[in-house]
């Protein structure tokens, strides 16, 4: 049987592959720091196709035959060689810090309270790989979402789902968080 967590991990990474392609144009145009080049949105969805690539080589096995550790080598490494340009950088280290913090923690059910921690710690990677971080760029996007992932937990009446949670439950709960996120984001870049 099919790993679930690999195979939602999978539908998060194509949707936001899909989402990218989507308004691709949109975050060229958007494009002005340190050069504007136009090419952000492309370079972005170059990054995000390696992801989705290594993940689509993985297909049918469990994370616990790959490793934890093994997975997420896998898929840092597929951003790093995928990313092309400032922003595939940038945003290969997004998805290095997030995905290390959700194999920071073993057998943890993926829940809002990890998805927030994913979120800062992809956050802290962003910013710890610019030598001089500017504001209004893809960085500041990110904080924006960790900082609305964090504040979405305090406003959960449970937050931590437990393993007796459907996985319609789970899903529900980690769609919002991260439509809120996205939300945030979007409002930091109209900033």
């Amino acid at each position: 049987m099919p790993d679930q967590s690999l195979i939602r991990f999978r539908r998060v990474v194509a949707a936001s592959l899909a989402e990218l392609e989507g308004r691709r144009s949109e975050v060229n145009d958007l494009n002005v720091f340190p050069v504007a080049d136009g090419d952000t949105g492309d370079n972005m969805a170059m990054t995000m196709r390696s992801v989705l690539h290594e993940l689509d080589t993985l297909d049918g096995q469990m994370i616990d035959e790959i490793g934890r550790d093994e997975l997420i080598s896998a898929v840092a490494r597929a951003a790093l060689l995928g990313a092309r340009g400032n922003s595939g950088v940038i945003l290969s280290q997004i998805v290095r810090g997030a995905a290390e913090e959700l194999a920071s923690r073993p057998g943890e059910l993926v829940d809002p309270v990890l998805v927030a921690a994913a979120f800062a710690r992809a956050a802290d990677a962003a910013y710890g790989s610019v030598r001089d971080p500017a504001e209004g760029t893809m960085l500041t996007a990110i904080r924006a979402m960790a900082h609305r992932a964090a504040q979405d937990l305090a406003h959960m009446p449970t937050p931590r789902l437990g393993a007796e949670a459907s996985p319609h439950e789970q899903d529900e709960l980690i769609a919002g968080v991260l439509e809120r996120a996205l939300d945030a984001a979007n409002e930091a870049v109209e900033r």
